[in-house]
């Protein structure tokens, strides 16, 4: 499913809710950017889309990269709190999630305007992680 291609992102107001607690500008990722290495706070990455052995991270200021890592090896350095696998080829940063379409087409919207499908097997899981998470943002 393509669904992030037909809706193009807006990054006019992209702003992230994080949870109390959260400890931001904690971590960031080294990415080779034409000859050069440029750091990526992990605060700023909003989802990432695997592409065969690669992976397009995407930042909430509208940029995309392409990484040589896949999208399993990206996850084993980014905080499971905050990082989920929706899909076999999407991981959404929760502090970037909008809204959640949850009925047949199974679409989750982030905060960019960027849509991403939810895997038919995991929505159960996703929905009750993304209640419990809103749950935290809504407190704090």
């Amino acid at each position: 499913m393509e669904a992030n291609r037909l809706h193009q992102p807006s990054t006019s107001s992209v702003r992230p809710s994080f949870p109390a607690g959260y400890q931001r500008g904690g971590q960031r990722l080294a990415l080779p950017f034409l000859n050069r290495t440029i750091m990526v706070s992990v605060d700023d990455v909003v989802c990432l889309e695997a592409e065969g052995n690669y992976t397009f991270l995407f930042t909430r200021d509208g940029k995309r990269y392409l990484v040589s890592k896949t999208l399993k090896e990206l996850e084993q350095v980014l905080d499971e709190r905050m990082f989920v696998r929706i899909h076999k080829s999407y991981t959404i940063n929760l502090a970037y999630v909008q809204s959640g379409l949850f009925n047949r087409d199974r679409i989750l919207q982030l905060a960019d305007g960027r849509e991403v499908p939810i895997s038919r097997r995991r929505m159960k899981e996703i929905t009750d992680l993304l209640f419990r998470y809103m749950q935290t943002v809504a407190v704090s």
